[in-house]
């Protein structure tokens, strides 16, 4: 099965981020992905993740003419679904059809408080959400809607992430579904029960950096797996294995290491992965 490959071209200041940015696509790893937050967090550096993403998306379009964009993931239930329609439209025209938008429930109460939202209902705001923008995306919507019209017929794709809950309404709804920190050990009884029950694609977005020790993404809260190219590789295989469609990779907070992580892949992942597709 084929795999994609995309990377969050994360660094500590601007001119590390455009370096990181360059590198990975110079390698081939064309598809950049952000995140999306509201609130400043010490985990998470201005350029790693602090910036508005459908904002810094456009610009890296922009910045890098043929590259593919998504967001992994948008939280929906803390934006107007009719913005993002219209936000998410733009990027599928700038890009010429490029764009993937990745919805989610949210992670952080705190980011609720802040705007007056409820938490506990977080799951209800997310479906009721992706029903809006597929009712204002399909073909027989009204014609006065978000302007302008996506560029894709029927809109860019969208898929779910988030946890087993959100899983479950991938499901139920027929929509793709993007996991997070989670190795492929891990992941393997969630990619069973999607498989299982007629699920589609399937992604994955991990933490995954250069390092000479080892280590499988459990031993950090960040989920983070480390180690030589060659193991890396093996995980990047094992994801494959599971059937996973699509791996967004989040190579480092700091520029120096996230070039590190992208040129192992150039060097070393990439044509192993080639040779064992032929």
């Amino acid at each position: 099965m084929s795999l994609r490959i995309g990377v969050s071209p994360w660094a500590d200041t601007r001119a590390g981020m455009l370096r990181v940015a360059r590198a990975a696509f110079d390698a081939g790893l064309g598809t950049f992905w952000l995140g999306d937050g509201l609130l400043g967090r010490a985990d998470f550096p201005v350029w790693s993740g602090g910036m508005e993403t459908f904002t810094e998306l456009a610009w890296l379009a922009g910045t890098f003419p043929g590259c593919s964009v998504a967001v992994g993931a948008a939280v929906l239930p803390l934006r107007d679904p009719l913005w993002v329609a219209k936000q998410a439209a733009s990027l599928d025209h700038l890009t010429d059809g490029h764009f993937t938008l990745v919805l989610a429930p949210g992670f952080w109460p705190e980011e609720f408080a802040a705007s007056g939202r409820d938490f506990a209902t977080r799951g209800a705001s997310l479906e009721a959400g992706v029903r809006t923008l597929q009712q204002v995306w399909a073909p027989d919507a009204p014609e006065i809607g978000p302007s302008p019209p996506p560029f894709t017929p029927g809109g860019p794709p969208i898929w779910l992430a988030g946890a087993r809950a959100t899983l479950r309404r991938a499901l139920r709804l027929g929509l793709p579904f993007q996991a997070s920190r989670m190795g492929p050990e891990a992941l393997a009884p969630l990619a069973a029960e999607w498989f299982g029950e007629g699920g589609t694609e399937f992604g994955i977005r991990i933490r995954m950096q250069l390092d000479t020790a080892v280590d499988d993404g459990t031993a950090t809260t960040t989920g983070a797996i480390t180690g030589p190219a060659g193991y890396l590789l093996e995980q990047v295989n094992a994801y494959r294995d599971l059937g996973v469609t699509d791996v967004s990779i989040m190579p480092g907070q700091d520029a120096d290491t996230s070039v590190r992580t992208i040129e192992a892949f150039a060097s070393d992942v990439l044509p192993a992965m080639a040779d064992l597709s032929r």
